[in-house]
């Protein structure tokens, strides 16, 4: 199934954020206690047909303007466009 931004939105790709060192914890935390993420996040452009960025690229964008959709059994990320703070090489 292919996805195909419109309105100014992007199609991101998550990066993948398990971080398990396998280490056990010098403490123990309450279960289900997840580590704060942090505000922003660097996401991969997949397509951004109505938009001056480069496919390839990384950029930087609020974690909070993330928009899953979900179709079938598949998912896709978008993002405005104007919520891109910085592009990374």
């Amino acid at each position: 199934m292919e996805l195909t931004p419109h309105n100014r939105h992007i199609l991101i790709e998550m990066p993948d954020e398990t971080e398990d060192s396998g280490e056990p914890a010098a403490f123990l935390l309450p279960e289900g206690y997840e580590k704060p993420k942090s505000e922003f996040v660097k996401v991969a452009i997949t397509d951004c047909t109505a938009s001056e960025l480069d496919l390839g690229l990384y950029a930087i964008v609020p974690r909070h303007m993330i928009q899953e959709v979900s179709v079938g059994e598949k998912t896709f990320h978008l993002i405005l466009d104007n919520y891109i703070l910085a592009s990374v090489r």
